[in-house]
């Protein structure tokens, strides 16, 4: 097996970056398009109009035609909307790495590495719905070198560092259709919290859903974090300490009960 080295982003790394970032989007538009015909509604919409057309045409051709033709629409609807993100997305966020990641307090962009070339990467930033919690993002990984430990390893990462500066809570937010991902969270520890639909008809008509995901800093011991310095993988991980983390328990406390109660309050209304 290939020794996977994991440090920080670099200038150099941004093509690679973007490259891993579009193909792992890319690769939930087959997905996500047989989710949305798997939905009820699809479905009668799909037979109304198939034998709708029959019964006034008397003829199996047209309907199937018809049918065939709206497929097609449908899976170029789904592959654009992904493009969509993923232009958005290499626009607002990865053209800006150093700015928003490198430069800010209390987040990171890392890449790991196979043989000299960047194969995945996972990026985290203070979470700006949660008090005291850090959120990991574009956790992504090459097809290629997937299933040999290489996104466990970055979560590690992300845990580590967020032990080290008194983070509660890492939460992250994942699709529906991202099952892979779904097991490797749950494997690792993550808890879903809840499930939402974001305010598009097209989300509502597909009944497409994101998923929260949090995992507890002080439940994460069993991953074993301390050894990835010691074993020469990562990165140093330590920073300059941003203004209200790390200080004192009961401040600890009272951001874990405040959270605690907007997930009791959005879970509620799911």
């Amino acid at each position: 097996m290939d020794k996977i080295k994991v440090r920080k982003y670099r200038d150099e790394d941004e093509e690679l970056v973007k490259e891993i970032f579009a193909l792992g989007i890319s690769e939930q538009v087959p997905t996500s398009f047989v989710h949305m015909l798997k939905q009820p509604l699809i479905q009668v919409v799909l037979m109304c109009v198939f034998f709708g057309l029959m019964a006034v045409f008397k003829s199996f051709l047209l309907p199937v035609l018809v049918i065939s033709m709206l497929l097609v629409g449908m899976r170029q609807l789904v592959s654009q909307s992904f493009t969509k993100y993923i232009d958005f997305t290499l626009k607002e966020d990865f053209s800006r790495i150093q700015e928003s990641y490198m430069e800010e307090r209390d987040s990171c962009f890392w890449v790991a590495e196979s043989e000299g070339r960047v194969v995945a990467l996972m990026a985290y930033v203070p979470s700006k719905i949660y008090q005291e919690f850090l959120e990991l993002k574009h956790v992504s990984v090459y097809r290629s070198h997937r299933r040999r430990g290489i996104a466990k390893t970055l979560c590690r990462v992300a845990v580590d560092f967020a032990r080290t500066k008194g983070y509660q809570t890492i939460v992250l937010y994942t699709s529906v259709v991202q099952t892979d991902a779904q097991k490797l969270y749950e494997h690792i520890g993550f808890k879903k919290i809840r499930q939402f639909r974001r305010p598009t008809l097209t989300a509502k008509f597909t009944n497409f859903f994101l998923f929260e995901y949090q995992l507890k800093v002080l439940d994460a011991e069993a991953l074993g974090f301390d050894l990835l310095q010691q074993e020469g993988r990562v990165d140093d991980l330590k920073g300059p300490r941003a203004p209200g983390h790390g200080g004192h328990s009961n401040t600890y406390a009272q951001g874990r009960k405040e959270a605690e109660e907007r997930v009791r309050l959005q879970q509620q209304h799911v």
